[in-house]
Order: structure tokens, then C-alpha cells, then sequence
């Protein structure tokens, strides 16, 4: 039987977080988590083992969602898609380096 990907949803705001929540659920998507730091996400993606990332770039502590992505991406093989507002073009070659699934801006 088939099932929808869990995802896992790193974002610091909790408005926007809440938003994503929300229309991921009510397209069908388990939400496997919610987390608002990049040090959360690595550990929660190897905890929780979600099928998909949404991934903020610019995000609360000390390392970002590239960052994240690029740890994340070294032990396991999730797909991550970057939410941003931030379209600069630096930002945008640092996420390319971590071969994300896709690039939204939000």
C-alpha cells in the first residue's frame, strides 16, 4: 500500500512553519517533525529518517540550513528542497555545492 513521504520541516519561524504544517498535512504528507535550528536538523534527520527535507536557509544557533544540509548529506541520503527569501546569487551557489532536491522561494 502505498503512503505519502514523511517530511521533516526545518523553519524558525513559527508562523511560516505552522503555514507549511498545515498544507503539507492537508495535501496528504505525514509531517515527521518540525525543527528550528540547524544542529535540530542533523539530529532529527538521523532520528527520524523522513523521506524529504524542507529546509529554510537562514536559520536560529550557530549553523545555517546549507550548512545542515551539507552534514546531513554526509551520512544520509534524504532529499532536501530549500525554502528562502534570501535569492542572492552567494546563496545561491552555496546551496547548489550541497545538491539539493530543489530551491523555493518563499
Amino acid at each position: 500500500e502505498y503512503s505519502m513521504p514523511k517530511v521533516m520541516v526545518v523553519e524558525d519561524e513559527s508562523v511560516v512553519a505552522f503555514d507549511i504544517i498545515q498544507e503539507l498535512q492537508s495535501a496528504g504528507y505525514e509531517v515527521a517533525g518540525h525543527v528550528v535550528s540547524g544542529d535540530e536538523a542533523i539530529a532529527q534527520a538521523k532520528a527520524l529518517q523522513p523521506e524529504l527535507i524542507l529546509m529554510d536557509v537562514k536559520l536560529q544557533g550557530g549553523i545555517d540550513g546549507i550548512t545542515a544540509a551539507e552534514e546531513i548529506g554526509k551520512s544520509l541520503h534524504i532529499p532536501i528542497i530549500f525554502l528562502t527569501a534570501h535569492a542572492d546569487e552567494v546563496t545561491l551557489q552555496r546551496a547548489k555545492i550541497t545538491r539539493p532536491f530543489g530551491y523555493i522561494i518563499k
